[in-house]
């Protein structure tokens, strides 16, 4: 019988640690609380309207991804981010890691990383930050606020895989429709929050 509860014990332990180690080379917290996320999980692309398609693609089949606002959805957040002051364009994996605050009417969120560890690069400069949306919308006033932006550009995309670029200097939101960004909607101040 105790060998039978060691046996178990040590099949949980390593299920476990296998779990957690997968994760944690996907994402994880730093010494100071950041998110941080791996890369690249996709790349090079010479720009973004050819990356912006195939990462909803890689995200949209990761769990919970295309359920909705249901407790089952989820809202993945990552890094769109060029390296060694080269022209191209890479991805960096998502994290799922999510705001303690409940949206209102059960949306979903997540924290936007703060870096990229790849181990090809020598020097990161990110582009922009993506998060996907498990619901067929556009960005949300929340994605708007510039109290969230932390880069210039935010790319968003949703389980149909229309994919948005938010400029926050110029105001404005596009939708990438044939292969091009085109504008569709100019953010007030109101909205900003400002």
């Amino acid at each position: 019988m105790a060998s039978l509860k060691l046996r178990c014990a040590l099949l949980v332990a390593f299920l476990q640690s296998g779990c957690v180690g997968t994760v944690a080379q996907k994402y994880w917290r730093d010494a100071g609380g950041h998110i941080v996320v791996a890369g690249p999980m996709l790349g090079p692309f010479d720009n973004l309207p050819t990356l912006a398609p195939r990462l909803c693609e890689a995200i949209r089949v990761m769990p919970g991804a295309t359920v909705g606002n249901r407790r089952e959805g989820q809202e993945y957040c990552g890094l769109i981010y060029q390296r060694n002051f080269e022209a191209a364009f890479f991805a960096s994996y998502p994290s799922s890691i999510s705001s303690p605050v409940q949206l209102p009417g059960g949306r979903k969120s997540c924290s936007v990383p703060s870096a990229v560890s790849d181990p090809d690069a020598y020097n990161i400069s990110i582009y922009a930050d993506f998060h996907s949306h498990p619901s067929v919308t556009t960005f949300s006033n929340e994605d708007l606020q510039a109290q969230r932006q932390r880069y210039y550009f935010r790319v968003m995309f949703n389980p149909l895989c229309e994919v948005y670029l938010y400029d926050f200097q110029e105001r404005t939101v596009y939708r990438l429709m044939d292969g091009e960004f085109h504008p569709t909607k100019r953010v007030t101040d109101d909205i900003r929050g400002e």
